[in-house]
């Protein structure tokens, strides 16, 4: 049973008093750490967050708010939680979560990873190459050409740019289609 009758400040002074009535209140912890996943952490850590939500609970808990002890710790405790989760799943943490080490790498994908990392590179730098090249195309396409070619490669459909454009999409089609062929043979011709 949880007692409910003591003062808070009191029990800060001795720490016997506290580790009793922490020891009390430990299912709060339990229950949140059902509820909630923190990467790295492992039991000691629950109880070392939940001592320290404790404390904090102790020393800034007011009676006279009508909120009970085991409710006004319980919510610190899940809100000291959340912002631990937070942290963690912070953009500018995410290359700290997702880093591993060179040993590792080697271990799961053998010594000739970095042939295949090198490998990318190449396939990066053609990939530029390739949109240059694009994008030097559109020197030769009319502007509507032009403009209707760059809705398709964004996924835009035909009839929703024709709509948007107030261009008939008779139009619009034969303005892809014109833009295509002249791509097609701007390949043959570099390649």
């Amino acid at each position: 049973m949880i007692s409910t009758d003591f003062n808070p400040q009191a029990v800060l002074a001795q720490m016997e008093v506290f580790d009793r009535l922490f020891y009390e209140y430990r299912p709060v912890i339990y229950k949140v750490m059902g509820r909630y996943y923190l990467r790295d952490f492992d039991y000691d850590d629950w109880l070392q967050e939940g001592r320290i939500s404790f404390f904090y609970s102790l020393y800034y808990y007011d009676r006279s708010r009508g909120v009970s002890f085991g409710t006004f710790f319980k919510t610190n405790f899940e809100n000291k939680i959340k912002s631990e989760l937070r942290k963690q799943g912070a953009y500018k943490r995410k290359g700290m979560v997702e880093a591993i080490s060179l040993e590792e790498k080697i271990a799961q994908e053998g010594p000739d990873f970095l042939v295949a990392y090198n490998q990318s590179i190449v396939l990066a730098e053609e990939q530029l190459l390739l949109e240059e090249e694009l994008w030097e195309t559109f020197r030769l396409l009319s502007g509507l050409e032009a403009d209707v070619l760059k809705a398709y490669l964004r996924g835009e459909h035909l009839e929703y740019y024709a709509y948007k454009t107030a261009v008939s999409y008779q139009k619009i089609s034969c303005a892809l289609e014109r833009a295509r062929r002249k791509l097609r043979k701007y390949v043959k011709i570099i390649s």
